[in-house]
């Protein structure tokens, strides 16, 4: 059991549900986006890329909200154990083409682009990965001071795709349609979260537990209606940073090509006094950083 969930143990019947208090909020700041991030079998809560908790084993969420369709994420860069969390160098949330936030497009559409293509990876992977984000809330939150707090969670193709392990244990677009095939709806159950030992622990599996209950329904409802829920399961240039901590100018997204159309190419000059630098460029610059810090 997580220290968070101890401290909720200890309030008072009365202030159990009341949610965070206003004035906590303000002195506290703007805290991050809120992530689960299941890793070598274990479900790690973090905020603004600080962790605030970890479960061990199983966990029981309610899923209120998915992104549509199943985008594709590219790095650059190869992926090792110990890489940094970073934005994307290019991204998609339909799996069609890559979206205008993304740093460095590979292609006009995924489906013809050469990071497409097994091989473009390591070994015969491809380059270009896929992804899919979810929005939970924590059954363990249900009655607490943390009552309706939403999670998001980041789902790779190994839980996405694939064969599950028992007979009502799937990865995620398996488990979606189980449930509709079936009559059931997502949201309308209590989903059990487990790490799948057949590849190591590295992916994630999903299993009907029981329906929600009445009080569960009108939490859930009413949260998976908030804009800021259906933020959290679209990509974007900073949030794409699986960190989710605030952005620096190396993750700033790229002026918009009508502005770098007229830019020359960088050319190394001598430094003077009076040189400045160009004032529509970097205002451009500021404004983009200062559009990412709001979107979170």
């Amino acid at each position: 059991m997580s220290n968070i969930a101890l401290l909720n143990q200890d309030l008072p019947d009365f202030l159990q549900t009341a949610g965070v208090s206003d004035l906590t909020k303000a002195l506290a700041g703007k805290t991050g986006a809120k992530r689960i991030v299941p890793k070598n079998g274990i479900f790690r809560k973090m905020v603004g890329g600080e962790e605030m908790g970890k479960v061990k084993g199983d966990l029981e969420v309610v899923i209120v909200s998915a992104s549509p369709k199943v985008g594709r994420i590219f790095y650059l860069k190869p992926w090792t154990p110990d890489s940094e969390p970073s934005a994307p160098d290019c991204f998609s949330n339909d799996g069609v083409a890559p979206d205008a936030g993304s740093v460095s497009p590979q292609a006009s559409r995924c489906d013809t682009c050469g990071q497409n293509i097994k091989g473009s990876g390591q070994g015969t992977s491809k380059a270009c990965r896929y992804s899919r984000r979810i929005a939970v809330n924590l059954v363990e939150d249900f009655g607490t001071s943390l009552e309706g707090e939403v999670y998001q969670l980041n789902l790779a193709s190994k839980s996405l795709f694939g064969d599950g392990t028992a007979d009502n244990t799937h990865t995620f677009e398996n488990y979606t349609k189980y449930l509709a095939n079936n009559g059931k709806s997502l949201d309308y159950v209590v989903t059990t979260l487990s790490f799948n030992e057949n590849n190591d622990n590295q992916s994630i599996l999903f299993t009907p537990a029981r329906f929600i209950n009445k009080d569960q329904y009108a939490v859930t409802s009413e949260v998976a209606k908030k804009p800021e829920v259906q933020k959290m399961v679209t990509m974007t240039p900073y949030q794409a940073d699986m960190a989710g901590r605030a952005p620096t100018p190396a993750l700033a997204a790229p002026v918009p090509k009508a502005a770098t159309a007229a830019v020359a190419e960088p050319v190394k000059r001598e430094s003077t006094k009076a040189a400045t630098p160009t004032p529509t460029v970097k205002k451009g610059l500021d404004d983009v950083v200062k559009a990412w810090s709001d979107e979170e």
